[in-house]
Parts: structure tokens; C-alpha cells; sequence
């Protein structure tokens, strides 16, 4: 009988998987204990990367299903599972996640939703983060001024130029957009945990020599409330701005291009500007789309049927883990008789 072997990074191993970035994992564990199947927790291998799509060797054909967390590996018998942005949603897929995630190829039209079935998930995504300015990581809660209708240009490290996902660094997306932006501010936010002395140091220096540039490390939704668009790679910060109708321009990969401008090569800023600037509407049918109808939610009512969907299709039907004493319960419940 197969099991589930889920891969994590080294440092998360050991932690509890009710925690919310680790909180699918532990909703599989228990789903598969329930069948009597195993399910084996295990440190990522080192040479299994943000650039990995295949490895060598025959390391996941052991008859087992793999979850790696936060991979793009394209291999039978793998799953890549990692956050899909905001907590409560995930991606669970054998293609990849977030900018290598399969939904950035699906169609969205507005009128694929109904505006007032996706006003009321929308509202509540707004009465969940915008409205109490809850972000994901630790946001100063003091208020502070920001300039209104700047262009707000969010720095997220090198893992995007890493993982393959752009081939612009914060740098020269900073470059870029100060190129186009005419008069207009420019703040600009480090990434509060992969922020580097270098790329610090330059943007001190530019920020010296331009008095359009603001840095600024305030509240997420305080910055998205006053600006008149986000600037990223792909950051979730885009999505957050989505709750607030600030629209989003794009300097890589991303699976929710659809509702954004993306820039792919320099030069491209001020018209970008300018067609996000024109957009009136659809974040509502927009969000409810990705998350409703392209993501797991964690505590809806089908997730686990859900998630053994996709197990189903990876090769791995539910009967697969199930044990003998799994097996006679089903066999009971489908004939109708009692299980007490």
C-alpha cells in the first residue's frame, strides 16, 4: 500500500502542521489516517530547488505519492502544494505553483461569475485583511501618512530571478518604472524578511539623487489605500491590492495576470500605467474565480474530496491507501447497513 510522503524545508520538519502555512499537510495527514494509509513527513532534498522542474535518478518512483512544498517539480508520481497568497488557500498541483501554477493559462472573463455571488466572498476577503489591515507578515499597526495616488513599488528579494519566474532583479523594476512614471511619487517598500545590505544600499542611493522616491515601511493596506497602482514581480501584495481596487502591474510570472498589466521587457512602464489606470471593475468576479474555483480553502466542505481528486488524478484513486478495515467500512456504508 502506498503513502503520502510530503517534503518540507529542513527547519519546518518538526513543526506542527496546524499552522496556517503548513495547514494543508496536516489536513492531508489526517484524511489518509482515516483510510488507514501512512503519511510520512520529510526534509526537502538539497538539490531540489525553486528552479527544479525534473531530477535524475528514480528517487520519486518508489510507489509512493511526493508533496513538495513550494516546488515546480514536473515529474510522475509529484505534487507541488504551496500557499496560494492569502492563508486558508492552497495550490495543490503537479505542474507548479503560484507564477508556475496552471491556472495563470485559464481563461477569466467577468461574466463567468456572477457579480453577486462574487460580491459576498469578496466582502468577506475584505472584512478578513483590508479591513483590519492584517497582512502576513507581523505589519506595523500605527498609521501613517502616504502620499496619495503614488506609484507603490513593492521589493521582494532575488527568489523570483531565482525560481526563473523574471528576469528583473527590484532594482532594475525600480529602474524602470521611475523611467516611466513621470512626475508621480514613487514609494518603495523592502521586503521586510529578504530585504539585502546591497540592494539597500542602492536603493539609499537612488533614493538620494531622485526626489520622486519615497521608502517607506508602512502598514501594506494603509500604502494600497493611497496608491494609484502596485508595482511587483508577482507579489501577494498585488492580490492585497485587488481587496482595495488598486490595480496591479507585473514584472514576471504569475497566475493571476489576468487582472493585472504585466511589463516584459524595459520601457514598457507608462503605458502599462496607463492601461491600469483605465480599469473599472471585476476584482470581485476576479478573486472569487482564482480562489473559489482554481484553489483549495481550507474548512470548505469539500476539500477533502477535493484533494483526493487530485490524488486520483496523479495516479493515486483513494482505494489505493486504503486498508483492509478502511475497505469493510466502505463496504458497509455502500450496502447500507449500520456502522454502530
Amino acid at each position: 500500500m502506498p503513502k503520502v510522503i510530503i517534503h518540507l524545508r529542513k527547519k519546518h520538519v518538526d513543526q506542527d502542521l496546524s499552522r496556517g502555512f503548513l495547514q494543508l499537510y496536516g489536513v492531508i495527514r489526517q484524511m489518509l489516517a482515516a483510510e488507514g494509509g501512512g503519511c510520512e513527513i520529510r526534509a526537502m532534498d538539497r538539490d531540489i530547488t525553486s528552479r527544479t522542474r525534473h531530477v535524475s535518478g528514480r528517487r520519486f518512483e518508489d510507489g509512493n505519492l511526493h508533496i513538495l512544498d513550494d516546488r515546480n517539480v514536473q515529474m510522475p508520481n509529484v505534487l507541488n502544494a504551496a500557499l496560494a497568497y492569502l492563508d486558508g488557500f492552497w495550490h495543490l498541483d503537479p505542474e507548479g505553483t503560484r507564477g508556475f501554477s496552471p491556472i495563470g493559462a485559464r481563461e477569466f472573463r467577468e461574466d463567468m461569475i456572477p457579480y453577486q455571488y462574487a460580491k459576498r466572498f469578496f466582502g468577506r476577503l475584505q472584512r478578513t485583511w483590508k479591513d483590519t489591515r492584517r497582512t502576513r507578515y507581523q505589519p506595523p499597526r500605527e498609521r501613517q501618512e502616504i502620499p496619495q495616488g503614488a506609484v507603490s513599488v513593492f521589493f521582494q528579494g532575488s527568489y523570483p530571478l531565482r525560481a526563473g519566474a523574471t528576469e528583473f532583479t527590484d532594482i532594475t523594476m525600480l529602474q524602470d518604472v521611475l523611467q516611466g512614471a513621470g512626475s508621480r511619487t514613487v514609494l518603495v517598500k523592502p521586503h521586510p524578511r529578504t530585504a539585502d545590505i546591497g540592494t539597500m544600499a542602492e536603493l539609499a542611493e537612488i533614493a538620494a539623487g531622485d526626489s520622486r522616491v519615497v521608502i517607506s515601511g508602512a502598514n501594506i493596506h494603509d500604502i494600497l489605500a493611497a496608491s494609484c497602482a502596485t508595482v511587483s514581480i508577482n507579489s501577494t501584495v498585488a492580490i492585497e491590492g485587488f481587496l482595495h481596487r488598486t490595480p496591479a502591474i507585473l514584472y514576471g510570472m504569475s497566475d493571476f495576470h489576468h487582472m493585472a498589466e504585466t511589463v516584459t521587457a524595459p520601457g514598457q512602464f507608462a503605458e502599462a500605467l496607463h492601461r491600469a489606470q483605465a480599469r473599472t471593475g471585476g476584482y470581485a468576479q476576479f478573486l472569487t474565480w482564482y480562489f473559489r474555483h482554481n484553489c483549495l480553502e481550507i474548512g470548505a466542505p469539500d476539500l477533502e474530496q477535493r484533494i483526493w481528486d487530485i490524488f486520483t488524478r496523479a495516479g493515486f484513486p483513494r482505494e489505493r491507501f486504503a486498508s483492509g478495515r478502511a475497505l469493510d467500512r466502505q463496504a458497509e456504508h455502500h450496502d447500507g447497513r449500520s456502522l454502530l
